[in-house]
């Protein structure tokens, strides 16, 4: 009776072997399962293999070192990009500027060469108070444009843009600009801030 008994509990004992190793391995697979879903995309599968076959703390402890190497060599690429790219930026805006130099210095070129030069209209309280009247035949002309179509002060130069009105000049220190009569601005349809064509007469 004492050996059935004692072989009734060794078969039970076995038993119980078995399926608590049964448990443990499910208990892997489900943790496995966990991990797999939790790190998707963020750790590879090759090297979550390797971690599963540690304890769960040392799991954890790997882990962590893992995602902190990670985002360490992540920051140092977002850095050496964001560097790369403010480089470009510069680079661009250099170029973009020696561009607008060399359009800018092809068209005072081309407007010597034409003896024709292009002025924004502009307004100056000076000018209102001593020469905007009727039939005034005075202009402030910038410096700059002066040299570009050969003219001084007291010479008459051609402002065109829907029509034509001959003015006698007189140096203005901002640079490409002119400033005309009220009538004249009506006469030739330019409005403050539009662009007319200056020449000398």
């Amino acid at each position: 009776m004492d050996d059935e008994c004692q072989k009734l509990l060794a078969e039970k004992d076995a038993v119980i072997r078995e399926l608590q190793e049964k448990i443990n391995e499910l208990e892997r697979k489900l943790r496995s399962y966990e991990i797999r879903d939790v790190y998707k995309g963020i750790i590879p599968d090759e090297v979550l293999e390797e971690f599963m076959k540690l304890t769960p703390e040392q799991m954890v402890i790997e882990i962590g070192k893992y995602l902190r190497e990670k985002a360490g060599i992540m920051e140092t690429a977002v850095k050496e990009r964001n560097e790369k790219i403010s480089k470009m930026k510069g680079e661009l805006l250099e170029v973009t500027e020696t561009v607008k130099e060399a359009e800018s210095g092809a068209e005072k070129t081309i407007e010597a060469i034409s003896g024709v030069a292009t002025a924004k209209v502009g307004v100056d309280l000076n000018f209102t108070q001593k020469y905007d009247y009727e039939d005034s035949d005075v202009a402030f002309l910038g410096e700059d444009l002066m040299k570009i179509i050969g003219a001084k002060e007291g010479d008459y130069v051609t402002v065109r843009k829907n029509g034509s009105v001959n003015l006698k000049v007189i140096s203005y220190s901002k640079d490409g600009f002119i400033v005309v009569p009220t009538w004249v601005r009506e006469k030739i349809s330019a409005k403050v801030n539009d662009m007319v064509e200056v020449s000398k007469r």
